[in-house]
């Protein structure tokens, strides 16, 4: 069954370095990478009607970027082109022999940090059902501003995720209320427990999820890592476990959770707001279990590399859509 809702994601894109050894001085290899653009990357490899909207470097990176998106089925008519070169992000390992990483982001100046008025679109098309975004596009200056009003006026179901960058953001205490803002936007959020313990250190991830659902959103899920996630609305909650995989890296699980989770609610119909309102536990429950697979095949290899549908599903992620 295709997914009869089209998602449009908002937000940066950018190019991850990578280290390829563990030597004193790593090489690096340059791949595609940036939390919303790895959302549209999911979302078109599991068969979506996906488009992405954000700003991309008319230099040959932005030009990678354009092209991979166009190979997973992704529009680029929503994308500008912008002469600012692209954004570039150093991920390092934390420890030799641990799949954590961090991150350098090198943002000043470059495409994914001068979003303009005229990059968004007066109307969307029809088929659009679901505006997804986050990440510091939203978090940055004006341009985190205009993101945050597109999605707010949208008027489609609305999904968000902080992916917290410390680097990026390094004040809690005035990054809250701008999260604060893009959650009372939304009706999804997801989030990881490293952003709860970021933004709410110390609570309970329970109490996190009520504080969040508080604020206005249907539907929040909590990824745990190895842990898997929690996931709940006003009137049910879920505890997943995580797949069992042998991680090479986590860059991008949290990433293809999401487009894992915003596919399956799709294709369940639940996007709109009296059903995300009224999921069942069985409904909740099968979203959150087949991101939470997603999450483990992308954590076997390296990079951001989403699963395409018939990996999925070959991996037991097609469950019943009651």
């Amino acid at each position: 069954m295709n997914n009869p809702c089209g998602f449009l994601v908002c937000g940066e894109a950018l190019i991850d370095l990578v280290p390829i050894d563990t030597g004193p001085e790593p090489m690096m290899r340059a791949v595609c990478g940036g939390s919303p653009y790895n959302v549209a990357i999911g979302l078109g490899r599991l068969g979506a009607d996906t488009r992405f909207l954000g700003r991309l470097s008319l230099d040959g990176n932005g030009r990678r970027l354009a092209s991979r998106l166009a190979q997973n089925g992704v529009s680029l008519d929503l994308i500008t082109y912008a002469a600012a070169p692209s954004t570039l992000a150093y991920v390092f390992p934390q420890e030799p022999g641990r799949p954590d990483v961090s991150y350098a982001f090198y943002v000043e100046g470059t495409s994914g940090a001068v979003f303009q008025e005229q990059d968004f679109p007066i109307a969307l098309p029809a088929s659009v059902g679901l505006v997804h975004f986050g990440s510091f596009a939203a978090l940055l200056g004006q341009s985190g501003a205009l993101v945050r009003a597109f999605a707010k006026s949208s008027g489609r179901i609305v999904s968000y995720d902080p992916n917290i960058r410390p680097t990026i953001t390094p004040d809690p205490v005035t990054t809250r209320p701008i999260v604060a803002a893009c959650i009372g936007a939304a009706d999804i959020v997801k989030l990881s427990d490293a952003d709860a313990e970021w933004l709410y250190p110390g609570r309970p991830l329970d109490d996190v999820m009520s504080d969040i659902l508080g604020m206005g959103p249907s539907m929040v899920a909590i990824t745990r890592g190895s842990e898997g996630a929690i996931a709940g609305t006003r009137t049910v909650r879920v505890a997943l476990p995580g797949t069992p995989t042998q991680v090479v890296d986590t860059v991008g699980a949290g990433d293809t959770f999401m487009a894992a989770f915003l596919w399956d609610l799709g294709r369940r119909g639940l996007i709109d707001r009296d059903a995300l309102a009224g999921a069942s536990q069985t409904q909740l429950g099968g979203a959150t279990s087949l991101a939470c697979g997603a999450a483990a095949l992308v954590c076997g290899r390296h990079g951001a590399e989403p699963p395409f549908r018939a990996e999925l599903e070959s991996a037991g992620g097609n469950e019943g859509q009651g």
